[in-house]
């Protein structure tokens, strides 16, 4: 959805809101959400997962902003609005999509932060 088109304030679609204009992930979020069965936590890895895959605005995902020994090293954070469930990862190592571990961490662990 562009920022141009209005949206009745008694609408019930829905919507994926984003902070930057990264086109495939907002779409490939909006595709999952009107998936039968899919939640917005769903939409939300997905559209993150995609910025780690296509490394949005050369800030995101594998193989961007090296650190000094040249390592790439990844972060991510999920919370779930309904149960307030939290999962969080720090400091991956050769790990592609954080953001997938980090929901992992927030639905199989007792965890909040894996570090």
């Amino acid at each position: 959805m562009s920022t141009t088109e209005q949206v009745s304030s008694s609408s019930s679609s829905p919507i994926v809101v984003t902070t930057w204009p990264f086109i495939n992930a907002t779409r490939n979020a909006f595709a999952k959400m009107m998936t039968p069965g899919a939640t917005c936590l769903d939409a939300v890895e997905v559209g993150c997962r995609t910025c780690e895959d296509e490394q949005c605005d050369a800030s995101v995902g594998w193989g961007s902003h090296p650190a000094e020994d040249g390592e790439t090293t990844l972060d991510a954070l999920i919370i779930d609005g309904r149960t307030m469930s939290v999962g969080a990862v720090a400091n991956l190592h050769r790990i592609k999509n954080a953001i997938g571990v980090a929901r992992a961490v927030s639905q199989y662990s007792t965890h909040s932060l894996l570090v």
